[in-house]
């Protein structure tokens, strides 16, 4: 009787089938102890314990990249925000604004023109010289002297106007122990605008009213009056300095001492002429508009307007205020109850009406 195994397979069948059972029979063991992953078991393929088993093409860095259809929706939401349309916030006025109302032409065309009439007032002077030279010895000497002479004296002027200027206006150089306000104020708006402190100067005159002396803005110069320190609050006081500071700003003030040093052969008609029209306006603009509170400058303003008239004596009396008018931020002294002229800007009520639409 032939044997039969315990598998079931005939005793017989050493053959193929035989071999080709016992061949399964290893495979399906080994399969046993192989990981998920077609890997051996305790292999990196292997998911550890409390971990999700992770499918081909994912990726566990960065807290694992999200299936293409879902990366594909959260990256289509950017896009939409993005795209969104953004509400634009209004536009505020801030200080430091008055450095920008100046146009970029305005300083190298108020330079050109303080060396132009330094040029001018040398013209003469240097004439004569060159004559002189030419007659005694030769045309050609001459006419080098001549140039030389033009050079020398025009350099000569521009470096004696600041001086004659505020000798001119019998301004005295102050500190600050003696008068702090000032100084703090004025050293907070240079740095809105930019510039370096300026050395102030005080008239010791009951009039309300100031101005900006100085070759440039590097060697600026603040003159303001007694009587502007006394009547002025610090508001008020604030927008008077924004205003010379804006002169300083545009190099006004090197036009204005070559201007002062000429008028006092000339009279304020050839003042005007220099310093130019619709000066003090322009400075009005950029003035307030470096200032937090621009009405203060307007307020500064109206009080000049109902100051007292000067006496004889006064740096702003009739016989000495014709040849410095055109320089003072309140060129309108004695004149308030006049009617001004049409289209004149720089008159002092002009510009307050004008500062009343800020």
């Amino acid at each position: 009787m032939a044997d039969e195994r315990t598998d079931g397979a005939p005793a017989g069948g050493t053959g193929s089938s035989g071999g080709s059972n016992r061949n399964r029979n290893r495979n399906r063991s080994r399969n046993r102890n192989r990981g998920a992953g077609g890997q051996p078991a305790g292999s990196g393929g292997q998911p550890r314990s409390g971990e999700r088993p992770r499918s081909n093409g994912q990726s566990r860095s960065g807290g694992g990249s999200r299936p293409g259809g879902q990366s594909n929706r959260n990256r289509g939401g950017s896009r939409d925000v993005a795209a969104a349309p953004v509400a634009l916030a209004p536009r505020v006025i801030e200080p430091g604004l008055g450095a920008s109302e100046i146009l970029p032409g305005e300083v190298a065309a108020n330079r050109r023109h303080a060396v132009w009439l330094c040029a001018l007032a040398a013209v003469l002077p240097a004439l004569v010289v060159g004559v002189v030279v030419a007659l005694v010895a030769s045309l050609v000497l001459g006419v080098v002297a001549l140039v030389v002479a033009e050079v020398v004296i025009g350099y000569g002027l521009w470096r004696a106007a600041p001086g004659v200027a505020l000798r001119q206006v019998g301004a005295v150089q102050v500190h600050e122990h003696d008068y702090p306000l000032v100084f703090n104020l004025t050293e907070g708006l240079c740095a809105t605008f930019g510039l370096r402190m300026p050395c102030i100067y005080v008239v010791y005159d009951a009039v309300p009213n100031a101005c900006a002396l100085g070759r440039n803005a590097a060697s600026a110069v603040l003159v303001v009056t007694s009587g502007l320190l006394e009547t002025m609050s610090p508001i008020e006081l604030e927008g008077v300095i924004a205003h010379e500071l804006a002169h300083v700003k545009r190099d006004d003030n090197g036009v204005s001492v070559i201007g002062l040093m000429l008028a006092r052969y000339a009279g304020a008609g050839l003042l005007r002429r220099c310093v130019g029209e619709a000066r003090e306006y322009r400075a009005d603009v950029v003035g307030a508009s470096a200032l937090r509170y621009p009405r203060g400058l307007l307020d500064a303003l109206r009080l000049m307007e109902k100051a007292p008239a000067p006496s004889g004596n006064s740096v702003f009396g009739p016989a000495r205020f014709a040849a410095t008018r055109y320089v003072w931020i309140d060129p309108s002294v004695g004149h308030h109850d006049e009617p001004m002229p049409v289209g004149d800007l720089d008159a002092t009520s002009v510009r307050a009406a004008a500062l009343c639409e800020w």
